[in-house]
């Protein structure tokens, strides 16, 4: 695990992906999928999972679809609880908008880039610093998907809030 930095809040951090499940509490099940789901390639596709692969996690996880120069990312689909997080339906908004609306932090953009490009696991976690949700203490992680190998052309985010929502 590394951290790349630390902002209003916030803590940005990556990981290897050949990450062991007890790096990511909380989030073991998925780190074990994942790797199954890998193999013996460099990440798996999207392609690869189910609906029913991500049993008790379906209204906490988004699916990204990654576009590259410019970078950004669109909302394939958005669960439930990233929602009411969020207060709005994510499905269908790219990170640009979000970061123009300040839902998304323009920083966390750059590190969306580096690790998409890098196909890296990636957390983040801190405060919903918008709409007065600031007592909400939101984790994210997303694990890099990729249909060619070469950098992600997906991503599978989940969420973690506790039992603050």
């Amino acid at each position: 695990m590394t951290i790349w930095k630390k902002f209003e809040g916030w803590t940005y951090e990556y990981f290897d992906r050949d990450i062991e499940p007890a790096a990511l509490p909380g989030f073991e099940d998925l780190v074990r999928l994942w790797h199954d789901k890998r193999g013996d390639r460099v990440v798996p596709s999207w392609s690869d999972f189910d609906f029913y692969d991500f049993k008790g996690w379906h209204g906490r996880i988004g699916v990204h679809e990654i576009s590259y120069d410019p970078f950004d990312y669109n909302y394939r689909l958005s669960g439930t609880e990233i929602d009411r997080v969020f207060g709005r339906t994510l499905t269908g908004a790219k990170g640009s908008e979000l970061a123009e609306m300040r839902l998304e932090d323009p920083l966390s953009m750059e590190f969306y880039e580096m690790t998409c490009r890098q196909m890296l696991v990636l957390r983040t976690s801190g405060p919903i610093n918008f709409k007065g949700r600031d007592h909400i203490h939101a984790t994210f992680v997303d694990f890099p998907l990729s249909d060619d190998g070469l950098r992600s052309t997906h991503s599978f985010e989940a969420l973690d809030c506790g039992s603050t929502i």
